[in-house]
């Protein structure tokens, strides 16, 4: 039996193929492995899904944020600590001596590889989407996506512009069944799941 739908980018497949086209994947060794068959996918309201996935909702997921917020926060703090301590006499990390100037892109950097890491080597969770039972995956298999998607789904949580990203997304995807609140979702193809 062949597979309909690339169990890794949901890109549809010819029959028989034995290499996704979409993203390239090998599929010679999930042919006939009924949990990689999509064929099972319902359409409602115009939109693939699962049988049995669960969108998550907006409070949960902002509270995760929160949590994540929080972890971040420590980190950089403890960092920035470190890294930019006015009694060094001379600083790499702070040349100019106006820690603020570096310190906004050092935040932005820490929180973003927080954010990235975690979901990309930890299938989607962070620890904030772990305390609340929640995943970030690609929309269509509902399955990890790839670490570029990651990357693009977490470029503006850790700064300031994460409020136009929500403002954005949630005037666009109002009555989205997929429940997406941030317009970096759409850009990265990708959905908020309950585990």
């Amino acid at each position: 039996m062949s597979l309909k739908y690339c169990p890794k980018c949901g890109n549809k497949l010819e029959p028989d193929a034995i290499v996704c086209q979409g993203c390239g994947a090998d599929l010679r060794t999930r042919m006939g492995n009924p949990g990689y068959i999509y064929e099972q996918q319902t359409i409602s309201s115009g939109v693939i899904k699962k049988e049995g996935v669960e969108y998550a909702d907006f409070f949960p997921r902002l509270i995760a944020l929160l949590i994540d917020g929080i972890i971040i926060g420590i980190i950089s703090s403890s960092l920035s600590w470190v890294f930019f301590v006015p009694w060094i006499p001379f600083n790499i990390f702070d040349p100019f001596g106006g820690m603020w100037s570096v310190s906004f892109p050092f935040n932005w950097l820490i929180g973003f590889l927080y954010s990235w890491g975690m979901e990309t080597y930890n299938e989607g969770r962070t620890v904030g989407k772990i305390a609340l039972g929640l995943r970030t995956v690609d929309e269509k298999t509902f399955q990890p996506t790839t670490s570029k998607n990651y990357a693009i789904n977490n470029l503006l949580k850790p700064s300031g512009l994460i409020i136009l990203d929500f403002i954005i997304g949630i005037i666009k995807n109002s009555g989205d069944p997929n429940r997406r609140v941030r317009i970096m979702q759409n850009v990265s193809e990708t959905v908020v799941i309950k585990t």
